[in-house]
This record gives structure tokens, C-alpha cells and sequence, in this order.
């Protein structure tokens, strides 16, 4: 049985029935037409921005993407003479594995013309359908108007169907991608479309043997219906399809955590109902992954964007208190989560303290939450319940360190800050008897702690006649002792007095 050939076709607002003119039921308008230059084809909306047709309607056309041929839709004319209604750009088309079909996605949607619902059963021997299209009829080349005819199923296949018309002509050439219907309780739905035909009856055939053959897509309901309704396929088909950034699809589109996920040879496209379509890539998409995807961190709410210096790139993602990954081709891919994630938001992003160079990580005692950053001096964000988010960094982030961290001194209860003066700067920390670093250009950093740490603070701080500290605290017999710039504190163990001396 040979394929249907495709020529130019017209259409009016009657349905010929192969040379019988009948009213036309408004629900015919589904029915489209297709032209490009090598031809013209049938089709049925059944979605305001999807055409479902037969692959031959797109020639050389075998990848997820734009057609190679520039092709539109003339849909809901009345009379493909006129000019009112929808002639629309046909901007993308998905061609469905195993079978003779493609969804042609329209560039504007189509809202004032219904459309025809996919069936979701199986016709069976014996059935009557209707086949509808714009090709050839028994007494015309090219007809102005969709026709029909009724046809009875002969035979099913897990792909197709047979089927005979006793009154005329089954189909034409002209009529591939057009729809085979049956009536539910009053409702047209869909259960075909046009494949082949022996073409007996058409005008300027001589063949005498009957019979059609129809493309099934009862089966692939669930699958075009997905499709149809799918905002990642419609974000992927914006974004170039196969020829676009992301290739080829991998896989099918899956549920995740309450949205959907599509894999592609170079990235993903995730959709969240509040969170729209964004796509990751590379080592954001592999670290997102990694720490648990939307179930850890939410969907992405942007698409990989480049940081305003151009070195970086970074997605943001849906978690309430705040989530984004970051990448440098030197630092690689690290997550910035919650309350750390906002101050570092708070202290202008990279442009202070660097890139994330660890994800926010648990410190040994369990009691605090940390990301290091790249800045060239060292710099990190320490969080914890009672205290909050505080970033250390360079001189006095070293000190810390080597005093022994949060087992030492607590963790950062201030942002690094500017003494008064102008000259100095600052950490104070969590220790319960008191703990600070002070730096200045001059006497570097120095911790001062507890008991001396209060009188020096007594005293009016660095802006008091000892002024900053020139050593950390150390032992002495009998006691402790902190050197400032004009003078020292000592503490004495045996009556816990502390006293202050002047050079």
C-alpha cells in the first residue's frame, strides 16, 4: 500500500464527504492544515499550541527541534480563501519513537478553536470512524474544504489500524497526518491518524483495491497528553531543542519531590509549579545532585548564570531560608545554604569575601555550620543557633585558628569590624568569659581573653591609654598576662584580681 503523497490543498467551511457536501460540525475547526516547501499535509490541534500529524509532513526532520523546512498551520479558517482566523508558525516538532507521527509545536497559541481530546481505548473490528483531511477528492485536486468519510475497522495491530469505506474514497493523497475519529456519547476523540491508502476512488486513481491504513495513538495517550501539557518540552523546544546547549534527550521526563526532572546529554530542565522551568548544567547540575536535588535544596528558580566579574556561575534554588551553588573553574561547584548563604548575600556575595570554596559544612563539636570562601587572605561564615551567621577573615581568621577555633574561643558573635578609630579591626566570639581578636597594621593579631579581656574593656577598650593589643594572652607565674601598646593587664590565679600597668 503506498504512502500518501502531499500536494497544496484548500479548505472551506463545509466537509465534503468525496464529493457529497455536508454541514460541517464546529468541532471539525481541530482539523489543520500544514505547508511548507515540499508540500502541504493535514493535522489536529489537540492542544491550544500542539498539531499532531504524520512525520512525512516534515521531511529530513528526525531530531527534537526546529523543522528544517519553515512550515505553518492554517488553523480554524473556515475557508482557506479568507484571511481571518490562525496561520501560525510551526517552531518546533518532538517526532514520537516507533511510530509515523510528530507533535508540531505552534509559535502563538491558538485559544479560540477547540480541540480534539485523545483517545485513551482501542478501536475494535467492526467500528465506524470518520477520516478527515485536505487532500484530493473523487471530483477535486484541490479542494477548498476539509472533507470526510466514514470508514469501518477491518483490523488492529499494537500500532495501527485497517480500516474499508464501502460509499468512496478511504483517503487521498493529502489527507497523511489527518484524524481518524469516533463519537463518545456525542464528544469527537481521536484514535488515529491518517497513514496510507490504496487511494481507490480519488480522483485521477484507477486503483480498484479499498482499504486504508491508520496510525494508532490510543496507546500513546498518557505519553502526548504529558507532552502536550509538559512546561519542560516547551522550555527545552525555546530554548533550540536537540541543537540547543542541552543535545539530545536522556531518558523520559520523571516526578521529583512534588515537580518534574528531564535529563539531557548536557544538563537538566527542572519545573516546579512555583518555581517555573530552569535549566542546570555541568558541575552546578553534578553538586546539586550530589547534596540530594530538589529534595535537599529545592528546585532551581534560575537558569545557570553567569556572576557579574565573568569568572563565576551560580544557580539559586527554592529552599525557604535560601539556597545557591556556585562555580569557578578553581574553586568548582560549592552550595551556600540558609543563614550563611544571606549573610554572605548581606557582605556583597563574591564581591567580598570570594567564592565558596566548601559547602556548608558541620564543624566536629556539632555545634556550628561553616562555608570557607576564596578570598586571598582566607575567609569563612561560622553559623550557629545562638549566635548566628558572622563572617572572620584574613589575619585575624588565622588567629583564631591557631588559638584552636570554636574549641578555644567560640565561635564569630560579630562580623569582622572597624574599631572606632578607624585604624583597627575585630572579631568577638562566643567564649563565656570573653574573647576577641584585635588587628591593626602595626601590632598584627592578637587575642585577648576573659578576665583581662574585661579590664581592657573597662578601661575604654583600644581607645584607652593601653591601646591595642601587641601580644595574645600567655602564662606567667602565678597568673596570665596580655602586652598592650602602652602597657599589659595581668591576671593573678590566686585571688582572681587583675591589674593594669602603664609603660
Amino acid at each position: 500500500m503506498p504512502a500518501f503523497s502531499r500536494r497544496h490543498f484548500r479548505r472551506t467551511a463545509a466537509i465534503i464527504a468525496f464529493g457529497l457536501a455536508v454541514s460541517a460540525p464546529a468541532t471539525y475547526e481541530f482539523v489543520v492544515k500544514l505547508t511548507n516547501d515540499t508540500g502541504d499535509c493535514s493535522g489536529v490541534l489537540t492542544a491550544s499550541q500542539w498539531v499532531l500529524t504524520s512525520s512525512t509532513c516534515f521531511p529530513g526532520t528526525a531530531q527534537i527541534g526546529a523543522p528544517t523546512t519553515p512550515t505553518t498551520a492554517t488553523v480554524g479558517r473556515a475557508d482557506l480563501s479568507g484571511t481571518t482566523d490562525h496561520v501560525v508558525k510551526v517552531d518546533s516538532i518532538v517526532p514520537q519513537t516507533g511510530r509515523s507521527l510528530v507533535l508540531a509545536h505552534l509559535a502563538t497559541a491558538v485559544t479560540d478553536v477547540d480541540t480534539l481530546t485523545v483517545g485513551a481505548t482501542a478501536a475494535q473490528n467492526g467500528d465506524s470512524l470518520t477520516v478527515a483531511g485536505y487532500g484530493r477528492t473523487a471530483t477535486e485536486w484541490v479542494p477548498n474544504q476539509v472533507h470526510t468519510s466514514v470508514v469501518t475497522v477491518d483490523a488492529t495491530t499494537a500500532t495501527t489500524l485497517s480500516v474499508n469505506s464501502s460509499g468512496g474514497p478511504t483517503t487521498c493523497k493529502g489527507d497523511a497526518g489527518g484524524p481518524a475519529l469516533r463519537d463518545n456519547n456525542g464528544t469527537p476523540e481521536l484514535v488515529a491518524l491518517n497513514h496510507a491508502s490504496w487511494q481507490r476512488g480519488c480522483l485521477a486513481e484507477t486503483e480498484t483495491r479499498t482499504g486504508a491504513v491508520e496510525t494508532r495513538v490510543d496507546d500513546l495517550h498518557d505519553s502526548l497528553t504529558g507532552q502536550t501539557n509538559s512546561p519542560i518540552l516547551t522550555r527545552y523546544l525555546a530554548l533550540g531543542g536537540t541543537a540547543s546547549f542541552l543535545a539530545a534527550p536522556v531518558g523520559g521526563e520523571t516526578s521529583v519531590a512534588g515537580g518534574t526532572v528531564q535529563n539531557y546529554e548536557h544538563g537538566a530542565l527542572y519545573n516546579s509549579p512555583s518555581s517555573g522551568t530552569h535549566y542546570v548544567l555541568g558541575a552546578i547540575l553534578g553538586r546539586y545532585q550530589q547534596i540530594g536535588g530538589p529534595a535537599a535544596i529545592g528546585f532551581p528558580t534560575t537558569d545557570e548564570t553567569g556572576t557579574p566579574d565573568g569568572v563565576g556561575r551560580y544557580n539559586r534554588f527554592s529552599l525557604a531560608s535560601g539556597a545557591s551553588i556556585y562555580w569557578t573553574p578553581s574553586t568548582g561547584a560549592h552550595a551556600v545554604l540558609g543563614a550563611i548563604r544571606g549573610k554572605w548575600a548581606a557582605l556583597g556575595w563574591e564581591t567580598n569575601l570570594g567564592y565558596p570554596t566548601t559547602d556548608e559544612t558541620g564543624t566536629a563539636d556539632g555545634l556550628a555550620r561553616y562555608n570557607d570562601f576564596s578570598r586571598s587572605d582566607g575567609a569563612s561564615i561560622y553559623w550557629t543557633s545562638a549566635n548566628g551567621a558572622h563572617a572572620i577573615q584574613g589575619l585575624i581568621r588565622a588567629k583564631w585558628i591557631a588559638q584552636g577555633q570554636g574549641a578555644a574561643l567560640g565561635y564569630p558573635t560579630t562580623d569582622e569590624s572597624v574599631t572606632p578609630d578607624g585604624v583597627g579591626r575585630y572579631n568577638h566570639f562566643s567564649l563565656a568569659s570573653g574573647a576577641s581578636i584585635y588587628w591593626t597594621p602595626s601590632t598584627g593579631a592578637h587575642a585577648v581573653l576573659g578576665a583581662i579581656r574585661g579590664t581592657w574593656a573597662s578601661l575604654g577598650w583600644e581607645a584607652g591609654r593601653l591601646g591595642y593589643p601587641a601580644s595574645d594572652e600567655y602564662g606567667i607565674t602565678g597568673g596570665r598576662r596580655s602586652d598592650f601598646q602602652h602597657g599589659y593587664i595581668i591576671w593573678t590565679a590566686s585571688n582572681n584580681t587583675v591589674q593594669a600597668f602603664y609603660y
